[in-house]
């Protein structure tokens, strides 16, 4: 069995150095079966990809029971690692109290959160937003833009991404990201500084 600690980005080279990842692959084809192809093949890390279990830490664990020193962090989402036990705690706490509200009620929680943003942010930006997902906070975003200028063009970086709406996949400037062919021509590309 494959013990050595490697990053993501190694997933090939150890997938070939344990020998076999029998349970890895019989789970892609089963996710082939069942999800909508923009989640399937094409949109997988890697030719090799992780069939990941359970994560802890900055430590990624696959179905065969491999562990991988994650480079990643879920899309850079995870910034104070995998399963951090004060953020479950606080997630399980809320969860208990209330799973979810429409923004149609008063939340004191989403208050009090949007409170101590305005008291941290620069300038004049004193209200919040809040969603989701990253789509549609790009998607607020490019509507609140518009509104306040009147234009319709949107800048993105070429190798960026702004998730899975029809307007975030068409702001990609990678082909396998991109789906929908919405572009219209309203959106310009540039490399990143």
């Amino acid at each position: 069995m494959f013990e050595e600690r490697i990053d993501v980005n190694g997933a090939t080279a150890a997938s070939e150095a344990r020998g076999g990842d029998d349970r890895t692959k019989s789970l892609a084809a089963r996710q082939q079966a069942v999800l909508y192809p923009i989640v399937g093949r094409l949109q997988l890390y890697g030719d090799e990809p992780l069939a990941v279990e359970r994560a802890s830490g900055m430590y990624l664990y696959d179905v065969e029971g491999n562990e991988y020193l994650d480079f990643f962090g879920g899309i850079l989402t995870v910034s104070v690692g995998h399963c951090n036990e004060e953020v479950t705690d606080a997630t399980v706490a809320q969860l208990r109290k209330v799973q979810h509200t429409s923004t149609l009620f008063i939340n004191e929680v989403m208050v009090e959160f949007a409170e101590k943003l305005a008291s941290l942010a620069p300038g004049r930006l004193s209200a919040s937003f809040f969603t989701s997902s990253g789509s549609e906070a790009n998607e607020t975003a490019i509507m609140t833009a518009r509104m306040y200028t009147g234009r319709t063009d949107v800048i993105a970086l070429r190798h960026g991404y702004s998730g899975r709406t029809q307007t975030a996949t068409s702001l990609s400037g990678q082909a396998p990201w991109r789906s929908g062919g919405v572009n219209g021509g309203y959106i310009k590309h540039v490399r990143n500084p």
